[in-house]
This record gives structure tokens, sequence and C-alpha cells, in this order.
């Protein structure tokens, strides 16, 4: 969305609060739901909107479902084949009859090979499309959110919906279709026991009661083993993320041993969550086993076995039965295995509509319309803004920026500098007041032709992995090549990017890593000016880069903002001195506006920074601002600019 730089000014996203879609999965505050959430073994909520995604394949879907019903059925039939063989044919040494069982065996195993194919393959077709429309789905929806929100949101939790949460669901997807089957197995099982047998069908399920009571209550320890793995895994996950992003500073502070201490503690935590789980699975199953043991001795041979001594029994049912019962009881026995990986699978279901169903938060009006071509005349009016209600950040701005303007912002740390260009490029709505492109409300515009009309290039630079070409014209694919040397030309990149190996197809590693900060800064100015917006916002964009370079920029900065309008953040008072006019904030409000020769006659603010930027009064002389925090010599607060 932005050129030149990606992210938001310091001030723009502390406190802010967004909304989420008023939906089922939305989260209850305006963060993520915790990665503790357990989820149920079977979500309604989760299936149902997941079967929403089946609808541009259905005719997989139908194809899956019916080779499931056939298998279900070709299941529950194989028994019955084997107990009519035997006291229809082997009973009665008809050997017609057992040539005709073997002749059906044979067409029945074959349709069980065909449709156990079907199914594997058309389920798999099934759930690798709604997965890679989920992915895209949560992609492009990401995208869209503010930057606000990925300030309160940690990256880590946005990844694990990305990654883990969608893995989970595509490992759980064919499992969940898999139990659809030996269910419909074991409706069809029902069903033929007791039509040949109900007595005996009774006896050998009188497991199932049993079974469905020690379910419940080994849930309860399920769930409590579950959140502790959970709980883990995520410190452990943070725990790698802020040591590795951070290894230069842990080095530098010789830190390796207390971190590989603390870490040790938290990965025994997740070690101890693990074998606890491991414990109540390890006393679950033997449960399970035992009580299959009994439904088949109990059932079959001592019920059966009295039932076939009595006469009313035939030997043939008697086989079939036993082995309808270990195929009924076959389902359970792999659901109680997969009992947690149902659970995560419901949980990461839940977490990845939550992301669908998170609104952005700003959005364009149903009647919006296309922002024409502008000329670049900006108004600010009566603009108030805050990110908690009550304490305003902005109060009652009022500011003219006339189209090919060079305006500098100046001001103390929390004046509302940036705070004061994000509104302009509506990385949020203002709360009161307006604010104007040459007539049209922003508000009332597309933010999508509004932006395109705009730069930004930030304080730390930002590369993607890819060329330097790629990098310069990440927004404007179209530009031709003569226009992207013209622009490095322009900003004084082209040098250098001519001795790099391959010149403008130069491979840039992640965040241009292997270039310097000021080479990678040029190259954010190139992307920034390549599709020759109408208006440039620079914040603190030579902040963080070393005198030659600055000096570079500086030469440049008299081509690029030639005939644009132009905002510029700095706290080094050199780079804006010849600006057209230069605004000095102070607590959100505008304290002096003029040019610089005008605010160096009026003795203000201004003048108090730019004795002490350019050390006029003495290095240990410490000014205070109408807002009354303490200046340093830098020109500015203590702290870093906003």
């Amino acid at each position: 969305m932005m050129r030149g730089g990606g992210g938001m000014g310091g001030g723009m996203m502390r406190g802010m609060r967004g909304t989420s879609a008023d939906s089922m999965f939305a989260p209850s505050n305006d963060n993520l739901t915790d990665e503790d959430v357990v989820g149920r073994v079977y979500d309604n909520r989760v299936v149902a909107r997941f079967m929403t995604f089946i609808r541009p394949y259905r005719k997989y879907a139908l194809i899956a479902l019916g080779a499931l019903l056939v298998y279900a059925a070709v299941n529950a039939c194989i028994p019955l084949l084997i107990m009519y063989g035997i006291d229809w044919a082997i009973a009665e040494g008809n050997v017609g009859r057992v040539h005709i069982i073997g002749a059906a065996f044979a067409v029945i195993m074959v349709i069980h090979f065909l449709a156990n194919r079907l199914q594997f393959i058309f389920i798999s077709l099934t759930g690798q499309h709604i997965l890679y429309d989920l992915r895209s789905g949560m992609f492009g929806h990401l995208q869209n959110q503010s930057n606000a929100f990925y300030h309160r949101t940690p990256i880590g939790r946005v990844m694990s919906r990305m990654q883990s949460d969608t893995l989970q669901l595509q490992e759980t997807f064919e499992l969940l279709a898999l139990s659809l089957a030996e269910l419909m197995t074991v409706g069809a099982i029902i069903i033929l026991m007791l039509i040949i047998d109900w007595q005996l069908a009774l006896v050998c399920m009188f497991v199932v009661p049993v079974l469905t009571l020690i379910m419940m209550y080994w849930q309860r320890f399920a769930r409590h083993s579950f959140m502790r793995i959970r709980r883990a895994i995520a410190m452990v996950n943070g725990e790698y993320n802020q040591n590795i992003t951070g290894v230069r500073v842990v080095q530098s502070l010789n830190r390796q041993d207390e971190n590989l201490a603390h870490f040790r503690g938290l990965n025994n935590e997740y070690l101890n969550a693990n074998l606890e789980a491991a414990r109540y699975s390890g006393m679950l199953q033997p449960l399970v086993e035992l009580l299959i043991g009994l439904g088949i001795g109990l059932g079959v041979v001592v019920f059966g076995g009295f039932l076939l001594q009595r006469g009313s029994l035939e030997v043939g049912v008697l086989v079939a039965f036993a082995f309808w019962i270990q195929r009924f009881f076959e389902p359970i026995r792999q659901l109680t295995m997969q009992y947690s990986q149902l659970q995560r699978a419901m949980a990461a279901g839940v977490r990845i509509f939550e992301v669908l169903d998170l609104e952005p938060e700003i959005t364009d009006k149903p009647d919006a319309e296309p922002l024409p071509e502008v000329q670049g005349e900006i108004r600010y009016t009566n603009v108030i803004f805050h990110y908690v209600p009550g304490i305003d950040v902005l109060q009652n701005v009022n500011l003219h920026i006339r189209a090919g303007e060079n305006v500098a912002l100046v001001g103390s740390t929390g004046a509302g500098k940036s705070t004061l260009v994000n509104l302009l490029h509506r990385s949020a709505d203002v709360t009161g007041g307006a604010i104007s492109v040459d007539g049209y409300d922003i508000r009332d515009v597309k933010r999508e032709s509004l932006v395109h009309q705009m730069s930004m290039v930030l304080q730390e630079p930002y590369l993607f992995s890819g060329t330097v070409r790629e990098n310069i014209c990440y927004q404007n694919q179209d530009v031709s090549e003569e226009q992207v040397i013209a622009a490095a030309t322009a900003v004084g990149a082209h040098d250098f990017i001519m001795e790099l190996e391959n010149g403008y197809d130069s491979e840039l590693a992640e965040r241009g890593v292997n270039l310097s900060i000021g080479q990678r800064q040029l190259i954010s100015f190139a992307r920034a000016i390549v599709g020759n917006p109408r208006i440039l916002v620079l914040d603190e964009a030579t902040a963080n880069i070393d005198t030659h370079t600055e000096l570079l920029i500086q030469q440049a900065l008299g081509r690029i903002l030639k005939g644009r309008t132009s905002i510029v953040i700095a706290h080094r008072l050199s780079t804006i001195r010849n600006a057209d006019k230069i605004v000095v904030l102070d607590r959100g409000r505008v304290a002096e506006v003029g040019t610089h020769d005008q605010l160096l006659e009026s003795g203000g603010v201004y003048a108090q920074l730019y004795a002490i930027n350019y050390g006029l009064s003495g290095p240990s002389i410490d000014v205070a601002p109408v807002g009354g925090e303490v200046i340093g010599a830098d020109g500015l607060s203590p702290a870093a600019a906003d």
C-alpha cells in the first residue's frame, strides 16, 4: 500500500483500538484470541463454516461422498459374505455356491478398492482446494488490516494463524473424512447386526455406554493437558523468535548462557506437558482395548457360544459378528488415538475464521468515488484525533499546504508529527474535523486511489527479497527500464547499483541486509518517486544514515521534491531550512508556522531548537519549549523524535 517503505510512524499506533466483525468467531476485544484456547473434539460452528468453502468444489465433494457411501457399504457387507459362505455354501457342501460366493467376494473387493481409491483422491482434491482458498483468503484479508492491528498483535501470533493453524486443519481434514467413512461403516454394521440377530447385537454393544462415560471423564484431564501443551509451545516459540531476531544484541551483551538456562526452563515445561499428555493417552488406550476385548469376549464368545450350543445361532453368523464387532470398535479406537489432534484442529478452525472475520479498521464508504489526478493541495480543517477517548493527540489543527509546496514538520517527541501525516495517508481516520486533498475529503474517496498518488519514505528502510529492479518497481510494475534508471539516478543510487554484481538484477537478501543502511534508503527513495507521486512524505528519512549518504540525499531532494507537494519530518534542522514552510507542533497543536528566517526572527520555539541544534547557546543549555518538555542538544527532546 505504501511506496518507499512499510509500516507506520511511531505515534500512530500507540493505544489504537480496532473493531471486528459481529460474528460467532469474532474476538471479544481488539486482540486475536489467545493461543491457549482449547477446541472441542467436534465444533459444529467450525465444521459448518468450513463447509461453505466446499461449494465451489461440490462436484469433487459429491464424488467423494458417493465413494465413501460405497466404501462403507462394502466394508459392512464383507462379513455378510463370509457368513453366507460358511452357512449357505460350505456347511451345505455345495461347491457351486462356494464358487458364487467366491466370485461375489472378488467383485466386492474390486468395488472396495475402487471406492477406497476414489474417496482418497477426491477428498484430497477437495481438501487441498479448500485450504488453498483459506490461505489465499487469509493472506488477502491480513493485507487489508491496518498498521495499528499489527502493532497490537504479535507477528508470531499472525504467522501461527497463517502457517501452523492452516497446516493443522490440513492434517485433520483427511482424518475427519476418513472418520466419516468409518462412522458410515459403523452405521451400516449396526443395521446389519440388528437385522441378523438383535439380541446378540445388543449384548455385543453393551460396552458402548461404559466407554462413553469413560471418555467424558477422561476429556476433562485431556483438555487441561492440551491447554498446558499450547501454553508451553507458545512460550518456547516466543523465546525462539525473540532470541533469533535479537541475536546480535544477545551476543553483544554476552547473554548466551543466561538465555540458554531460561530456554531450558521453558523447554522443560513443554517436555513435562507432553509427558503428562502421553500418560493420559496411555491410560485411555488400554481401557479402550479392554472394553473391545470384553465386547468380543462376552458378546461373541460367551453369549454367541451359548446361542450356538442351543442351536439358535449358526456358525457363520457368529463369525460375521466377530468381524462386525472388530470393525465396530475400530473407529472408536482411531478417534481416541486422534483425540488431541481433533481438538487442535477445531481450535485452529476457530482461530482461522476469527482472522477472516476481522473487519479492517479503515474502509471505504459504499458510495466512495476514485480520487481523480490531483495537484497536491492539502488542507487540515479543525482536525482532532485521539487513540484513547478523552485524550486528544491532535487538537484543532488547521493547516493549508499549497500544491507543490515543501513543508517541514518539527517538534518534540509526542507532538503529533507522524500522526499528522499518517492521518493524511488514512492509516486511521480523524475523530474530528476533516482532511482534504484538492478539495476532496479523503474519507469520501477510495483509499486506494488516494494512496496511489502518494509515497512515503520512512526512517527504517524495508526492502523485499528479490532484485533491485523488483524493489524499485514494487508498486509500479508497469514502469519502463528508463523510468527505473531515471528514479535511481535522481536519488543518487544508480552508481552503486551498477557496481553490484548484476546491476539492477542483483538479488537482495531478506530486508536487503546485504546492502548498507544508506544504500537501502536510497533504493527506498527511488521506489518512492518512480511512480511520479503528487504527494511525497519523508518521515525521519535521513535519521539513521551516515553524513555522506545524507549529503547525497540532500542533493537529490532538490530534484525529487520539485513540482511535488512534500511533507518532511526531520529532527536534523539542516535538512529543512530551505523548506517553503516550517510547521512547529507542540502537544498536538500548531505552535508556529513560517519560513526558516521568519521563525528565527520571531525568537519562538523554532529559534530555540535551531540555537541548540547548532550549539549557539552552549552545550549545557536546556531550553523548555511551549509544551514544557526539556530539549536536548540534538534539537529535540532527549528521546527520539516521533
